[in-house]
């Protein structure tokens, strides 16, 4: 007799601006429609917890600090991440850090600074290196969306591009 597994897990979706953090192994966070925005995911693997971001935009002005969803920048969205990490029992030198997005959508975009994407990985790959974390695996640039999950239970990073097979990073 073949028994089957019936965990039926959990999905906590990070929509635009979002930060989600769990320790619940039947958890999955995800980003879905993942175009110019970019799905930064960490993991502490002996806490079993994990985080992500959806990032929408590379850098914050004063007058966006105190808006209502500020984390939608990459350099309020990190330190917010990181620390609401912390709260939930991460440890920072234990984080594996992952992060897929940053398309180019519109073609027009390429003849101009208003390649948002490419803002956008830029942003966040130097707000890492400011906090001093290390980016482990990364699905980046292109022309088409993708929808990140991550599972909490392994600390795995799936990433379906539009029109492409799901892969880990």
């Amino acid at each position: 007799m073949v028994t089957e597994s019936c965990v039926q897990e959990k999905s906590i979706v990070a929509n635009l601006g979002e930060i989600k953090v769990s320790g619940d192994p039947e958890t999955v966070l995800s980003c879905l429609g993942v175009g110019s925005c970019i799905a930064l995911c960490m993991y502490d693997p002996e806490a079993k917890i994990a985080g992500i971001a959806h990032i929408v935009l590379p850098k914050s002005n004063d007058s966006a600090r105190s808006r209502e969803n500020a984390t939608k920048y990459a350099d309020i969205a990190i330190p917010e991440l990181l620390q609401e990490m912390r709260r939930n029992g991460a440890v920072r030198s234990r984080l594996v850090t992952k992060i897929a997005g940053g398309s180019q959508m519109f073609k027009a975009a390429s003849t101009n600074n208003f390649d948002t994407g490419t803002r956008n990985i830029e942003s966040v790959r130097t707000v890492l290196a400011e906090e001093a974390i290390k980016i482990d695996g990364e699905d980046v640039g292109g022309n088409k969306g993708r929808t990140v999950r991550m599972f909490v239970g392994e600390g795995k990073v799936q990433v379906k591009s539009v029109g492409g097979p799901a892969k880990e990073i």
